[in-house]
């Protein structure tokens, strides 16, 4: 039984995800990665990438892409949804809050 994502991608994220995935020529064995890191002080960085799954971590699929999370961050994920665009003269994954 699939699992419902904790978060959404936008189609515009979903697009550059699949053309890295091509241009990088990465396996199918390799899931998109989301996450959480700690950069001390209570500061946290979210984390896109690919990656392969282990026994920490929850797999959920959305749009025929295997997305994996570490069941521990799953909670600090939940109603996020990653776009693709400028921000703050940046171009790159964004994370938003309520999709």
């Amino acid at each position: 039984m699939k699992k419902k994502s904790p978060i959404a991608i936008t189609d515009t994220a979903y697009k550059k995800i699949q053309e890295i995935k091509a241009q990088k020529q990465i396996a199918e064995e390799y899931f998109l990665r989301v996450g959480v890191k700690s950069a001390g002080c209570g500061i946290a960085s979210y984390i896109i990438g690919f990656d392969h799954a282990n026994e920490k971590d929850e797999v959920f699929e959305l749009e025929n892409l295997k997305i994996i999370i570490e069941k521990m961050q799953v909670m600090y994920l939940a109603g996020k949804s990653v776009d693709y665009g400028e921000a703050n003269g940046e171009i790159g994954f964004i994370f938003r809050d309520n999709y």
